[in-house]
């Protein structure tokens, strides 16, 4: 591994921050996000930081104070107020107490704080308390995992850091974790050695220096010595390959719906709701999973305890799925997610009885599926929280490919990880939030680049939705996603909607990013005019059908796949137009298509109701968008004597209507679960255009 210090840079970011942060303060900062820029050192919140220094009380008093990581900072983004000031004072008193629950501990830790709104100190802070450096960097570094995730990790991490080393038998996290350490650094010091490493088994890694420069180097060096370690160990007999033929691009894509609907039924989901499912695959995964000892390797348990929080203590792993006949795969994956569930209630009832404890029993559905000659699945009520979960395990393929280059992967067991997994401190960092009314929902929308298309686009987001942004505009796309933000929420594809294979990869898209489709508002469309009685206007007319019409039916037939895969209903949303209930002169090529949009949508309620889908659409009239382009609007104000701006008002409410109201209008839809063939009306009033 790799420094990535850089004098010049370190001494810009004190520079930066002066006079306001320390030079301390500064530097722990910037070493702290050379760590977590590192992944295969620290992952999503993962690991820990401090340094001690001096502060000023508002009695103008100094004294030493521990500036250690907060809680729900990230190291890779940490700024200075992640790094809170807590009086050293305290934390040493509170290490002199014979014992102490975590719970004591986080509010003696809150109280010792210099700034009462400061986060929440690391559970790891008397941990940095009790030694003496100035600078501590701690780590879950894959490639020390791999050497202490051994039956003899003692002897393999003294052979790597030899009288440098100080090495810490298990212990959980906490108060606990933080006595041992100290008692251990007391007897080493006792015994005239100086550490500068320190090994926690099966957990990570610990350096020191006094300054920030000299811990994070050295953890750079323990971690290089331990994938020299690795990298100069005999070679082992490879595992044979099982693989057969790759899925085709749809199988992949049906397996991963069905995965969605499987996943939501196993958890009773409410209807139309799934969880977040995203595909990760490499040349590396795929070869891993291919190993004949794989199945065995993955049922071994978590690389590192934190990682339960993830993953749960183990993924489902399918040894041999099928995946052509997307229904028997479907039949297989409920058994298999109702055998884990069994598997888990009788660990959860296991540890329980063993520990003599009162837990809150977790939901028992696994995050990681691991597909042979697909990938890993990771699920989660986010894509943000999928993501996090396919890391992590990502990273324990790697840690548990190296363990066995080592030796014998062989992590903390299930006694250890149950004690994490339902540890009060960890669980309260994954509080339940209030769902928001789309979350959980994956929508496409088409025309999504601009007008009523990116409107509804954000509106989705905004309410929780994971959105697939589809449009023949990619520069438009791409502004259209920085316009709405929440990137974890957002995916854009280029697609002509008249075209079905570009149909197809955008839902393909859908099932590879998000797990599937629960909503789609089929928006795209272009105005058309002409006398439907010339040669001209007839040419318009089909061309407009084509794009405002059959583009529809591409549409809905994609999305109908997905949805009755999941087998947990879906909704089906177009966009209609005042048209197709009051024919304008001259705009037959519009109002004909539009008119027959409405009808079909109506077939596809009648048709589709079976299956839980429902199909509805909002009649818009007037909407300041890319559709009325080369002077379409002008002249047609024109032709009435207005302006343009009164064109747009003209309706009985005598009030422009604008993108917002129609996407407020589908998010209503959306959410209307006894609602199906309706047309809801978005014009601010037009009489002659009244639904009938």
């Amino acid at each position: 591994m790799k420094s990535r210090w850089n004098d010049a840079e370190a001494a810009s970011a004190v520079d930066g921050r002066k006079p306001e942060v320390s030079e301390e303060l500064a530097l722990r900062t910037y070493s702290a996000r050379l760590l977590g820029a590192e992944p295969a050192l620290v992952l999503h919140g993962g690991g820990n930081t401090s340094v001690k220094a001096k502060a000023t009380t508002i009695f103008r008093e100094t004294g030493d104070v521990l500036h250690v990581k907060g809680s729900g900072w990230d190291l890779a983004t940490i700024e200075p107020p992640g790094h809170p000031a807590v009086r050293m004072a305290s934390l040493m008193r509170l290490l002199e107490l014979p014992a102490m629950s975590d719970e004591q501990m986080v509010n003696e830790l809150r109280l010792a704080l210099l700034d009462a709104s400061a986060p929440t100190p690391s559970v790891e802070t008397l941990l940095h308390a009790a030694l003496p450096a100035t600078f501590i960097d701690h780590t879950h570094a894959d490639a020390l995992l791999s050497v202490v995730d051994q039956n003899d990790a003692r002897a393999r991490a003294e052979e790597i850091f030899g009288a440098s080393l100080l090495f810490i038998p298990y212990v959980m996290p906490g108060f606990g974790l933080a006595r041992a350490c100290k008692e251990a650094w007391d007897a080493a010091v006792k015994a005239g050695r100086s550490p500068s490493v320190m090994v926690l088994e099966r957990h990570g890694i610990f350096t020191f220096g006094a300054t920030a420069k000299e811990s994070y180097e050295r953890m750079i060096e323990a971690v290089s010595k331990c994938e020299r370690y690795a990298a100069g160990r005999p070679a082992k007999a490879t595992a044979t390959a099982r693989s057969t033929a790759t899925p085709s691009e749809t199988a992949v894509t049906n397996a991963l719906a069905v995965v969605r609907g499987a996943f939501a039924r196993a958890a009773d989901d409410a209807p139309e709701r799934a969880p977040i499912v995203t595909l990760r695959t490499s040349p590396r995964i795929l070869a891993f999973l291919d190993r004949d000892d794989a199945a065995a390797l993955t049922q071994r348990g978590c690389a590192t305890p934190d990682h339960v929080l993830r993953t749960k203590p183990w993924p489902l792993h399918l040894v041999t799925p099928s995946y052509d006949d997307a229904s028997a795969f479907a039949a297989n994956l409920d058994r298999e997610l109702a055998s884990y569930a069994r598997r888990y209630d009788a660990y959860f009832d296991e540890m329980v009885a063993k520990k003599g404890v009162t837990k809150k029993r977790l939901d028992p559905w696994p995050r990681v599926l691991l597909l042979p000659r697909i990938g890993l699945c990771a699920i989660g009520k986010t894509k943000k929280e999928a993501e996090i979960a396919a890391d992590v395990y990502e990273h324990t393929i790697d840690v548990i490919e190296q363990a066995e280059v080592v030796g014998e992967y062989a992590p903390v067991g299930l006694d250890d990880l149950f004690d994490v997994e339902y540890w009060s401190l960890e669980q309260a960092k994954l509080k339940k939030e209030a769902e928001l009314p789309l979350a959980k929902r994956v929508a496409l929308v088409t025309g999504a680049a601009s007008g009523i298309g990116l409107g509804t686009a954000e509106l989705f987001v905004e309410l929780g939705a994971h959105v697939v942004l589809c449009d023949r505009d990619e520069a438009g796309l791409d502004a259209a996603a920085r316009a709405i933000g929440k990137r974890s929420q957002v995916v854009t594809v280029v697609c002509d909607v008249t075209k079905a294979e570009d149909v197809t990869r955008a839902f393909r898209l859908a099932a590879q990013t998000f797990g599937g489709v629960d909503l789609v508002v089929s928006n795209a469309g272009s105005a058309a005019e002409g006398k439907l009685e010339t040669a001209e206007g007839e040419a318009a007319l089909r061309a407009s059908l084509e794009l405002n019409l059959l583009s529809h039916v591409n549409v809905a037939r994609a999305a109908t796949h997905l949805m009755t895969l999941q087998r947990r209903g879906g909704c089906l949303l177009f966009n209609a137009s005042k048209s197709a209930f009051n024919q304008g002169p001259g705009f037959g090529p519009y109002a004909v298509p539009k008119a027959a949009l409405v009808s079909l949508m109506r077939q596809y309620a009648v048709d589709l109701a079976k299956h839980g889908i429902r199909s509805n659409a909002v009649n818009a009239d007037r909407i300041r968008t890319n559709i009325f382009g080369g002077g379409m609007v002008e002249s047609r104000a024109a032709a009435r004597g207005i302006t343009v701006d009164d064109y747009f008002r003209s309706n009985l409410l005598v009030r422009e209507v604008t993108a917002r109201d129609v996407a407020e209008s589908f998010a209503w839809l959306a959410r209307a679960k006894a609602t199906t063939g309706c047309v809801v009306t978005v014009d601010g009033g037009n009489a002659a255009a009244f639904p009938r």
